[in-house]
């Protein structure tokens, strides 16, 4: 009987510890979520834009080093979330104020945070990738993205494509400013593509990009800024417009932003282990050759042609476009506009 209350006595024990470390906080297998807020893009559904591609590739390495990688193994949970906000405007506020870990992001986007950024798709002010990619390496720029972080609560992670060069795209064969003057050309928004195109002797027409195919076949239009993947997978250009004039407007980089008072507090092992993920793929090099394929296959269509401009020609429409962009870049540090020259 003594043995059947101890051993009673033992079961109620033990039934009590269980209780109390089920009922009681789970500090040790709790899971830090690594929320990666989104709009419009369930996790592994079709890519209906590049962005979303790209996030793919990021996401799902993300995924399988956090279930395997030892530093990060049972740690930490990543989550594609698609339903919190409705634009990436959203988005970014709602990394910027903790409501997601991560998101994706772009200059149109970043000067919300701080006005210097509109000068990075601002007409003629970079060449291409690249010439981009060697300015924000440059420590002026360094400094702005420093800078963001500390007071805005974003941190850049990685700049990671561009959504492609803006070329003009036409019904007519454009190879001087004398055979653009007069045309009605739809653009992307923003007063330097407005300015320069007026400067140019176009009209342009600001459309959203919903109705450009239906202003193409009406005439409304005779052709339009856009780059090489939207020209073949939005609007299907081969079909209304049969030239392209392969003279870069501007770019549109693409980057993964992060909350940096959340980065910052993650141990050092462990943020080094998440980086290192974003480290070790270019999706970059993928996008730039997959605009350059595209751009051989417009050479190759008889129904389609490819200009490249003189280069006198094709320095006078820079000129053109820079002149329209000092407006918007009179009042950024003149540094950061240095770095831009000196990178060049």
């Amino acid at each position: 009987m003594k043995q059947f209350k101890n051993l009673s006595g033992l079961i109620v024990g033990i039934c009590l510890a269980v209780g109390f470390i089920l009922t009681a906080p789970n500090t040790v297998l709790a899971k830090n979520k690594i929320r990666l807020i989104v709009v419009g893009a369930n996790e592994g559904s079709p890519e209906i834009a590049g962005e979303q591609m790209a996030l793919n590739m990021y996401y799902g390495a993300l995924v399988y080093r956090a279930r395997t990688f030892h530093a990060l193994k049972g740690k930490y949970e990543p989550k594609w979330i698609s339903t919190l906000f409705s634009s990436p405007d959203e988005c970014l506020t709602g990394v910027s104020t903790g409501a997601g870990e991560m998101t994706f992001s772009g200059p149109h986007y970043l000067e919300q945070l701080e006005p210097a950024w509109k000068v990075v798709e601002a007409p003629g002010v970079f060449d291409n990738w690249d010439h981009f990619m060697r300015t924000m390496n440059t420590p002026a720029w360094q400094a702005l993205e420093k800078k963001m972080a500390e007071e805005k609560g974003i941190k850049i992670l990685k700049w990671i494509m561009s959504a492609g060069n803006h070329y003009l795209y036409s019904k007519k064969s454009v190879k001087s400013l004398a055979d653009l003057k007069g045309q009605k050309i739809r653009y992307p928004g923003g007063e330097g593509f407005a300015k320069s195109l007026k400067a140019m002797g176009a009209t342009g027409i600001s459309l959203p990009y919903t109705e450009v195919v239906t202003a193409l076949q009406t005439n409304m239009i005779d052709g339009l800024l856009t780059d090489m993947f939207g020209a073949m997978y939005a609007y299907n250009l081969p079909r209304y417009t049969r030239y392209v004039t392969q003279l870069t407007w501007g770019i549109q980089p693409v980057n993964i932003v992060v909350n940096s008072k959340w980065w910052d507090a993650l141990p050092a092992k462990e943020r080094a282990a998440i980086k290192d993920v974003f480290d070790r793929i270019d999706t970059s090099t993928y996008f730039e050759n997959a605009q350059a394929g595209i751009t051989q296959g417009w050479v190759a269509n008889p129904k389609t042609d490819l200009i490249r401009l003189d280069p006198k020609e094709a320095a006078s429409w820079k000129a053109i476009m820079k002149k329209n962009s000092a407006g918007i870049l009179k009042n950024i540090d003149p540094e950061l506009i240095q770095a831009i020259e000196v990178s060049r």
